[in-house]
């Protein structure tokens, strides 16, 4: 290749990667915080599916994308409340409530799409979120379009970034919420109240995951068909391991999924006659590198997965 195809290349990425991100960092930085509380939420992929599917139905019908962004995130919020009934109140087994969800949510976004437009009828269309460019910055050589010529729930999501990566290490709350995911009863010790805090991590955790599939339906794709997320969900939760359960080391690692996965496509077409089931299990391949690597060193906050006895 030569230099200025090169340059093609990674200016193509640049753009590219930050779509093809979010809508993994939304449903990562959810269980980045449900995880610090200390619940495993292996439903994330169905939460983003059901968001997917009811966010491209209200911006279908209603014509309203901030309606259906609105949405998408009370779906999550409802199977996150469902999710802590279950794993909070309840005390079921996380994984196994987790894959429940994912399965639920799974088979009824497919069930919702075949009963209002059928099985063998074209998919849905909707215009996809447009990109707000920033006058002359946005014009700016190579990282302009990058880094200034993005839709609006990209710069939304950065700022949640912030805003909870400040919560988590520089609040009172933040410390609290960490305390419940390492050991509760020393939280209930300090006055703290466990249940409460994970109720309020599942159900934000939720939330991101409903706008997380939102966003790959109505940002990227501006359609919704069975199996959309194609194991994004999963892949969020990996990475909250590869972060270590900080956002933006989380952040970072979604950033590469999405380089990866624009990569992929641009070397499907300069690269034809190697069968596409290579390029498409690029940016999995690259995820479990990255937690081989990093991940597993992680030490998960002591309670994960374990559910608490008040009292005990």
């Amino acid at each position: 290749m030569n230099e200025s195809l090169i340059l093609l290349l990674i200016e193509t990425i640049l753009i590219g990667m930050v779509p093809r991100a979010m809508p993994i960092f939304s449903a990562a930085l959810g269980e980045t915080v449900d995880q610090s509380a200390g619940i495993l939420n292996l439903g994330v992929e169905g939460m983003m599916l059901m968001g997917a599917i009811t966010g491209l139905l209200v911006d279908y019908y209603y014509h309203n994308i901030v309606f259906a962004f609105l949405a998408a995130g009370a779906v999550g919020i409802l199977f996150g409340a469902i999710h802590g009934v279950l794993v909070i109140t309840m005390k079921l087994d996380q994984t196994v409530i987790g894959t429940a969800l994912w399965f639920v949510g799974w088979g009824l976004s497919g069930v919702i799409y075949a009963a209002i437009f059928g099985i063998s009828s074209a998919p849905p269309t909707v215009q996809t979120l447009g990109h707000i460019y920033i006058p002359y910055l946005s014009s700016i050589p190579f990282f302009g379009r990058f880094i200034f010529g993005e839709d609006p729930l990209v710069y939304i999501l950065i700022v949640t970034l912030i805003v909870v990566d400040y919560f988590l290490f520089h609040t009172k709350q933040g410390l609290n919420l960490r305390t419940v995911g390492q050991d509760p009863r020393v939280a209930e010790i300090m006055g703290v109240n466990p249940y409460l805090y994970r109720y309020a991590a599942v159900i934000f955790g939720g939330l991101m995951a409903g706008i997380g599939g939102a966003y790959l339906s109505l940002a990227i794709v501006g359609s919704f068909y069975f199996d959309l997320t194609a194991g994004m969900g999963f892949i969020a939760v990996a990475l909250v391991y590869f972060g270590k359960w900080k956002p933006w080391r989380v952040f970072a690692g979604t950033l590469i999924f999405g380089a990866v996965y624009v990569f992929y496509f641009m070397m499907e077409n300069i690269y034809p006659k190697i069968p596409y089931e290579f390029y498409q299990m690029l940016p999995y391949v690259v995820t479990l590198i990255m937690i081989l690597i990093i991940g597993t060193k992680a030490r998960a906050p002591a309670s994960l997965a374990l559910p608490y006895v008040k009292g005990e």
